[in-house]
């Protein structure tokens, strides 16, 4: 089996165990511990945290101790740690080992990235970041049909059970890796030139500023689904299948920038999905009618894949593959799952102890999001303006004519 062919299988697990806890976590939490909301959501809001310090902390450990290295001894962490909970599922056990969890969580997804991207040149990156995106979005829906029976099957520390299991059998696969990623040596003639990278950090930099916000409104939608969809007329079996509709746009985008890579250092496609985003978030959040919501869904997952897969790419392209690219990236994912949690407080505090549902509730939590909304829609647009003028600027500096090739 291929090193990316072996990667491609890890992740698809990974993401298989990471989804079972980063979502049935809080189902086992609420049903079995008896956590209230604000409970849940400052539980939402330290894995946010963590997972900002874990995925900052992985290319500096990984530079000491090796990408396999580190990569091995992460992934055997969380099956232990996944164990320590199967034990003993108490609030005080999983609310510290949690904790763990976020941190090598955090640092799990840049290895994979990195040992993904590596040795691609810019030609054939877009379609190596979209094999994987395909693949760990696709663990998706089983983990998230498993996790509801496991829970509710009388023994429902069962649900550590087999996440423990699952990452103790990635582990043991990573030990196939090589020690590092095959990178391409910088003076590689496929390696974008210094004036190419000016033009491309201004476009890093937007897909970053919109994916943030794109985390952030994912995770404020999630609770809110079920109210939405029932406000709309759809019973609690059709409800939850409406609500996939997101994760079925979001997978349906991978899919089509894997294979159509037209959008690559273009500012067009960056400027419709920053604008889409909030579009499609609010027309979920009060559409009054089926068909709005449904629409406000595609459009969100679309623009939502889009600026994954965005902001991704160029964090790859720019850093040539390196941990370094990816723990930006999913630090980044984190900055979100702790900012949704923290609109969702603000928003219970505005309502008075009101949870999701009500109407106090909304607007509080829509008080709370503006302002968020505002900056990272408007730093994803401002930014697009600069990689013209930067390249210029820099091939001034180097007497050297500027290319005829811009993004559009």
């Amino acid at each position: 089996m291929s090193l990316k062919s072996r990667v491609l299988l890890n992740t698809f697990a990974a993401s298989f165990a990471a989804t079972l806890l980063q979502r049935g976590a809080y189902f086992f939490t609420h049903d079995v511990l008896a956590f209230t909301q604000a409970q849940n959501l400052w539980f939402a809001l330290m894995f946010g945290v963590v997972y900002v310090a874990g995925a900052s902390a992985s290319h500096p450990v990984s530079a000491r101790l090796g990408e396999r290295r580190t990569l091995v001894g992460v992934i055997a962490g969380l099956a232990l740690a996944h164990f320590l909970i199967a034990a003993n599922p108490t609030a005080a056990m999983i609310t510290v080992v949690f904790a763990v969890i976020g941190v090598l969580q955090g640092m799990m997804w840049p290895l994979f990235e990195s040992y993904m991207s590596a040795g691609e040149t810019p030609e054939k990156l877009g379609r190596a970041l979209g094999r994987y995106n395909i693949c760990w979005a696709l663990s998706v829906p089983p983990s998230l049909a498993l996790a509801g029976p496991l829970i509710a099957s009388g023994k429902p520390w069962l649900l550590f059970v087999v996440a423990a299991t699952v990452n103790a059998a990635v582990a043991l696969s990573c030990l196939a890796f090589p020690h590092h990623p095959p990178h391409l040596e910088a003076s590689h003639s496929s390696r974008p030139d210094a004036l190419a990278l000016a033009r491309v950090r201004p476009l890093l930099l937007s897909a970053r500023f919109a994916m943030l916000e794109s985390y952030l409104l994912l995770l404020l939608l999630a609770p809110l689904m079920p109210e939405i969809m029932t406000r709309v007329g759809f019973g609690v079996a059709a409800a939850t299948r409406a609500s996939s509709l997101l994760d079925v746009a979001r997978l349906a985008c991978f899919l089509g920038l894997f294979l159509y890579a037209a959008w690559h250092n273009r500012k067009a496609p960056l400027a419709f999905a920053a604008i889409a985003l909030p579009v499609g978030f609010f027309l979920v959040l009060f559409g009054n009618t089926a068909t709005l919501v449904l629409s406000g869904e595609i459009l969100f997952g679309l623009a939502a894949g889009f600026l994954y897969t965005a902001a991704l790419y160029y964090a790859q392209l720019v850093q040539n593959a390196s941990v370094d690219a990816g723990g930006a990236h999913e630090a980044l994912i984190g900055v979100g799952y702790a900012l949704g949690p923290s609109a969702g407080l603000i928003g219970t505090a505005l309502a008075h102890g009101a949870g999701p549902g009500t109407t106090d509730y909304v607007h509080g939590m829509t008080i709370a999001i503006l302002p968020l909304i505002a900056l990272c829609t408007a730093g994803a647009l401002y930014v697009l303006v600069k990689p013209v003028r930067v390249a210029v600027a820099e091939a001034r500096a180097n007497n050297q004519e500027a290319p005829s090739s811009r993004p559009e």
